[in-house]
């Protein structure tokens, strides 16, 4: 069990030719940069000049520097230099302790690291700017710099731009030279930080201010871009708060910026002092609030608070500590997650922060299907591939369950000695255990070995039945994970027997293989509930009867109710689907509500399709009214359900993902009668062009040839990057057209990165063998980390696919086959009970 050892690997995650990699380790120290820019905006360069203040740890004969395609200009040393790696020589060598300066002069035209945008209409873009992007290793294509998070020294940039632009980096700004037709912006970092922390923006800018307990607040967004700065970041002020007072660190820095910029590739980048994040954050009330007055608590439909959040976390999580390397990046972004979680916790309640854990286990399961990985690992090519669902969602849960398992008080304390002694340094996993040890009091090997160190997760399976002889239950509990993940967990769980009028929770100490337990009861329970407060990180097999199923409905835990609505969906009577349908429409909770409708949704049958009709009418929570239009998608062929879907889509009032919700699940239907209805939503725009991209991805499920043709024609340049992409992806569902294929490999050589991604992620979707001379390219030569790594892992699924051959398809289909002959004979036997 313990022998094969494929747990400490994972599954298809690494490649053969894979090799370990470790932190990287300086000779020398640096006690300052200072970086002085000039950006050429017209001409898409930089040019730049950097003085380093350098200490050698032992004698040292020369110093390496990365600085990817540059042009160097000048160097206070003799060089070498072959386009990636800069190296300065000492003559004679630099003794221990022996203080001494580099300088080097440079421009370049980077291919990364920093994107020049310009205004243009069409695209949504109103203002001129430049930003960077850093993490993992791209500020070498900018900056020449020993560019590992393993390193960390203060920082000054003098950047200089045109006049009327405004240029922010980190720390505080000392001051502003006006150069008549330029202007130099000076901003001083006096802490340590890591070379991927460095950056800055610069661009026609519009800027607010406020005070957080004296920690000055600066926000900044593209003059003329749509949104309210003061509804989009007014989370921000009472998280830093919260993290302060949560982790017994006050925030490390005395300010902290915001600065949104159009076609950012990431959500929000975290740089020290100054996150970076995309404009498409930007929003009014009506966007976070479509059916209610802001703020509206529990029902919102959009909200940055969760971005805003998790950027602000890194500044203790990323910033203040780093981690060691790449490898160990989870202590960075585990952390940011979780406390996001912990924020949402405290700003909207347990419910929400139960159910944002939910939402973290399913993407963490969803990529689980395509590999298993430790995660902490050295097998990996590409410090992106570290970036994954794996680090961030499974990793947010591991940091929950080990809270649950020592105690708040214990896990807080932990992490206040953990920031405290590791303060502007670097830290690794076993940096991290020690901490918790010493608060806890008791050894974490055996946790960190199951959780961090080993692939996969527990997966239990679960059941019961009463022996009324004994007046006992025997509860039958076995751990049921592949051979990808740790063999045999040790988890304390949680389980709530509930009777009729009163419940009780009994702690169990799962540590074997099989677990059969006789566990005395007063009364035949009416249900049994797994891990009620979801304490702790697995994946719970669990059947249950109808009406037990049905009972577990109104349970006051959520996941309990969850637990139930999992256990119904697998139930196509109407007795089932009536329940549901209560669930949707009487739950307190919008998230119960929305696994309900979804529930509703994939149980499908005539039933369902009133029940979710009528609940239309009566459901005003956007999030549920999506997951209710969501569900009507797959009643195929229904013209009741088309008119009522185009009513909502046509409709200004309602909330613009609701009205997107509609368009792709009226394209789903497949009637094309409403073909034209379809394409004259392409003209309704809406936030973030959302109903433009849900009218194409409606008319990509309708499939005609004239779908076909205004989805090509909306990959084109001059449309909205976002809309390109959900173009890109819409022409995956006509991947038997010559043309479709041929666009597609058109695309992988676009300059955006969200397009080229759509395009990788669409051939992993569609698996055709025709891309994959396209895929093998991008796996060697795409500039982004993550594209290779999707690329690659896709052009191996698809040639594993066609080894297999065809059987397998032809398996499903007989599969899928079954099922809808089982939900229709259950439909009608459900009908005859009735009578």
């Amino acid at each position: 069990m313990f022998v094969n050892g494929k747990y400490l690997i994972g599954r298809d995650f690494a490649f053969p030719d894979y090799k370990p990699r470790f932190p990287e380790s300086y000779p020398y120290t640096i006690r300052r940069l200072i970086a002085q820019l000039e950006v050429f905006i017209s001409e898409g360069k930089l040019r730049g000049r950097v003085i380093y203040e350098i200490i050698p740890k032992r004698r040292l004969s020369y110093i390496e520097l990365n600085a990817e395609e540059m042009n160097i200009l000048s160097t206070s040393h003799q060089r070498d230099y072959d386009g990636s790696i800069l190296r300065l020589y000492f003559n004679p060598p630099l003794e221990a302790s022996q203080n001494t300066i580099i300088e080097v002069s440079y421009e370049t035209k980077p291919r990364k690291g920093a994107y020049f945008i310009r205004p243009d209409k069409e695209k949504g873009n109103t203002a001129l700017m430049v930003w960077t992007q850093g993490e993992s290793e791209d500020n070498r294509y900018w900056l020449p710099l020993p560019d590992n998070p393993n390193i960390k020294f203060p920082t000054e940039l003098e950047i200089t731009v045109p006049r009327g632009m405004i240029a922010i980096s980190n720390g505080v700004l000392m001051d502003v030279r006006d150069l008549n037709d330029k202007s130099t912006w000076r901003w001083v970092f006096d802490y340590p930080h890591s070379p991927y922390l460095i950056a800055f923006a610069a661009g026609e800018f519009e800027k607010l201010e406020s005070d957080c307990n004296g920690v000055k607040l600066e926000y900044y967004w593209p003059k003329g871009r749509y949104g309210d700065p003061q509804v989009t970041f007014a989370a921000t002020c009472d998280a830093v708060k919260f993290f302060s007072e949560y982790t017994g660190v006050k925030y490390p820095y005395p300010v902290y910026k915001q600065v949104a910029v159009h076609e950012f590739i990431y959500g929000g980048m975290e740089n020290t002092t100054v996150t970076i994040l995309t404009d498409t954050t930007l929003h009014t009330r009506r966007e976070e609030c479509p059916y209610d007055e802001w703020p509206c608590r529990g029902r919102e439909d959009f909200s940055s608070d969760g971005l805003v959040a998790h950027e602000l976390a890194h500044q203790w999580f990323g910033d203040l500590v780093t981690t060691r390397d790449w490898g160990n990046i989870w202590l960075n972004e585990a952390f940011a997650t979780y406390l996001e979680a912990l924020y949402t916790m405290h700003a909207k309640g347990v419910d929400e922060f139960i159910y944002e854990l939910y939402s973290n286990l399913k993407a963490y399961l969803n990529e689980y299907r395509r590999y298993a990985r430790p995660i902490v690992t050295r097998l990996y090519k590409y410090p992106e591939e570290m970036f994954d669902r794996h680090t961030y969602e499974k990793g947010s849960l591991v940091l929950h369950t080990l809270k649950n398992i020592i105690g708040e008080e214990n896990f807080r304390k932990g992490i206040e000695d953990y920031l405290n002694k590791h303060r502007f340094s670097n830290a690794d996993t076993e940096d991290l255990r020690k901490a918790m040890e010493g608060a806890y009091g008791e050894d974490l090997t055996w946790f960190f070995k199951q959780f961090v160190y080993s692939a996969g997760h527990p997966v239990l399976k679960v059941s019961w039945s009463w022996l009324p002889d004994e007046s006992a239950i025997r509860l039958s509990i076995s751990q049921a994970q592949g051979d990808d993940s740790y063999p045999i967990y040790k988890i304390p769980l949680e389980v709530k027997i509930v009777y009729e009028g009163n419940s009780e929770v009994r702690l169990l100490n799962i540590e074997e293989k099989e677990h059969v337990l006789h566990l005395n009861t007063p009364s035949k329970p009416k249900y049994i509930c797994i891990d009620p407060k979801f304490k702790v990180l697995k994946v719970t097999q669990f059947d249950k009867p109808l009406e037990e199923a049905i009972g577990e409905l109104n349970d006051e835990d959520v996941m309990c109710r969850i637990e139930a609505i999992n256990a119904l969906a697998k139930n196509a009577s109407p007795r089932a689907v009536e329940a549901l349908a209560l669930t949707v429409e009487r739950d307190p909770f919008w998230g119960v509500a929305v696994e309900a409708a979804n529930a509703l949704g994939r149980i499908g049958g005539e039933s369902a399709k009133v029940e979710l009709l009528r609940l239309l009418k009566r459901v005003t929570h956007p999030r549920v009214r999506r997951s209710i239009i969501d569900a009507l998608g797959n009643f195929r062929g229904d013209a009741e359900v088309a008119k009522v879907l185009l009513n909502i889509a046509n409709d200004g009032k309602e909330s613009d993902y609701v009205r997107y919700a509609a368009l792709v699940s009226l394209g789903k239907l497949r009637i094309r009668d409403f073909e034209n209805e379809l394409i004259k939503a392409l003209n309704y725009g809406g936030f973030n062009y959302v109903i433009t991209q849900g009218a194409l991805r409606g008319l990509s499920e309708l499939g005609t040839d004239n779908a076909f043709k205004v989805v090509l024609s909306y990959t084109e340049p001059n449309k909205p990057t976002l809309v390109r992409a959900t173009a890109v992806m819409a022409l995956g569902k006509f991947i038997d057209r010559r043309e479709a294929i041929d666009r597609l490999i058109e695309l992988a050589k676009d300059d955006q990165f969200r397009v080229r991604f759509a395009v990788v992620a669409t051939a992993d979707e569609v698996k055709h063998p025709a891309l994959l001379p396209t895929l093998d390219e991008l796996a060697s030569r795409d500039p982004d980390g993550r594209i290779r790594r999707l690329a690659r892992e896709t052009a191996k699924r698809i040639r594993d696919q066609l080894e297999r051959g065809v059987e397998y398809q032809r398996l499903r289909e007989e599969i899928e086959q079954i099922r809808e002959e089982h939900r229709r004979i259950m439909e009608e036997i459900g009908k005859l009970e009735k009578r």
